[in-house]
């Protein structure tokens, strides 16, 4: 798996879409903080609890399909 920075630019967007991709798993019971862990890292958005932190993130993304599973999981 390629590391991961902040220092680096180019790896930003990479970062938010893994961290989103996450939550959303976490959320709809896809992995556990379990499984995540035994990763070499992962990354969590701030407010990642929060379903609708996931949801406006999914809507601008235009990923419709997760957008009608985080609503049902509320």
């Amino acid at each position: 798996m390629k590391q991961l920075s902040f220092d680096r630019l180019e790896d930003h967007e990479e970062i938010a879409r893994r961290s989103f991709e996450n939550a959303y798993d976490l959320l709809v019971g896809k992995t556990t903080f379990d499984e995540l862990s035994q990763q070499d890292e992962f990354y969590l958005p701030k407010d990642w609890e929060d379903p609708e932190v996931l949801l406006r993130y999914y809507e601008e993304e235009e990923d419709y399909e997760k957008c009608n599973e985080i609503i049902s999981k509320q």
